[in-house]
């Protein structure tokens, strides 16, 4: 029994060799090539200014947002939640409702929290998130920070 290879045998193994290797490369493009967004909230910011400035000392929390992939991405808006305990409330950042395109190597995009009327969500501090919407309606979340309590939470919480 002899085999014999023929060119139609190379042509068709070179086939499912390169749309293999092509479909492989193509995932990983996409894998690679898509906006990653990361979200932080800090708080307990003080604001450094001159000192005729009525802003000067007082504290804030800052939502930063970065894009690390290699897709731009537009935020839409950020918002602040507050977990269980306010479900029903969520706070827009009104500076944050112009949107803003990020980039790949574009500086992050920051808001400034007032704690202007903050102290009745005293009660559910520790789930406090940023969210931020992108123009497909896609969510990022900051972690929560249960380890530092921000200077506006009433001391009875």
């Amino acid at each position: 029994m002899s085999t014999t290879i023929t060119l139609t045998d190379i042509t068709a193994t070179l086939g499912v060799v390169f749309g293999t290797s092509g479909l492989i490369l193509g995932i990983l493009n996409y894998l690679r090539d898509r906006p990653k967004v990361v979200v932080s909230l800090v708080w307990n910011m003080q604001i450094v200014a001159k000192a005729s400035d009525p802003e000067a000392g007082r504290d804030c929390g800052v939502v930063t947002i970065t894009n690390i992939g290699r897709r731009s991405v537009f935020i839409s808006h950020v918002c602040l939640t507050f977990g269980k305990h306010h479900a029903d409330t969520i706070l827009l950042l009104l500076d944050s409702v112009q949107g803003r395109k990020l980039s790949e190597g574009d500086p992050p995009a920051t808001f400034m929290i007032t704690y202007e009327g903050m102290e009745k969500y005293s009660k559910g501090w520790k789930k406090t998130r940023a969210r931020v919407s992108d123009s497909t309606g896609k969510i990022y979340w900051s972690k929560p920070d249960k380890k530092i309590q921000p200077s506006w939470v009433k001391q009875s919480h």
